[in-house]
């Protein structure tokens, strides 16, 4: 006879993905969730959403009753497998909202991860036209800076060369 374990044995869920109809990624975290269970959850979410050319996910944080302990180093993970065109939607308690946009700007992806307090608010998003990525003022400040010494080191019109350097 099988052995059976009893229900205080058994370790909790603290996280479920599935993929619904092949166009959304659906994940949910819950209880203490450690980094390491945070990073398999996000490894395993990538690895379903490129099987399956997924590009739109939403992950709820809302039973999240601790954790994880390196939010930066999920992030970090987070960000060298998301792809440009994906949108990932995070969905949280009122009170975790301010992490959880914190983690959103730590991933570095911009347009592509947002914060909401609703599933609803959330799919809405999700559902809504692309908008193009905006450069940050960092980045916009470095390509004006990168165009401004291309111009100054470009070659001008072929006539103009000659005349600077001197040919009759």
């Amino acid at each position: 006879m099988p052995q059976r374990l009893s229900r205080s044995t058994l370790a909790p869920i603290m996280y479920s993905i599935r993929a619904q109809h092949g166009e959304l990624l659906d994940t949910e975290l819950s209880g203490r969730l450690t980094t390491a269970e945070a990073l398999r959850a996000v490894s395993q979410s990538f690895a379903l959403a490129e099987a399956d050319g997924i590009r739109r996910a939403v992950c709820d944080v809302r039973a999240v009753e601790r954790g994880p302990g390196n939010l930066l180093l999920v992030a970090a993970i987070f960000a060298s497998r998301y792809q440009e065109g994906m949108r990932v939607a995070l969905v949280s308690r009122p009170e975790q909202l301010a992490l959880v946009r914190r983690f959103a700007r730590y991933t570095g992806s911009r347009a592509g991860v947002a914060a909401f307090l609703t599933p609803e608010a959330a799919a809405n998003w999700l559902d809504s036209e692309d908008v193009a990525p905006r450069l940050s003022s960092t980045e916009q400040r470095h390509l004006t800076e990168f165009a401004r010494q291309w111009l100054r080191t470009s070659p001008g019109p072929v006539e103009d060369q000659g005349r600077r350097s001197g040919a009759a």
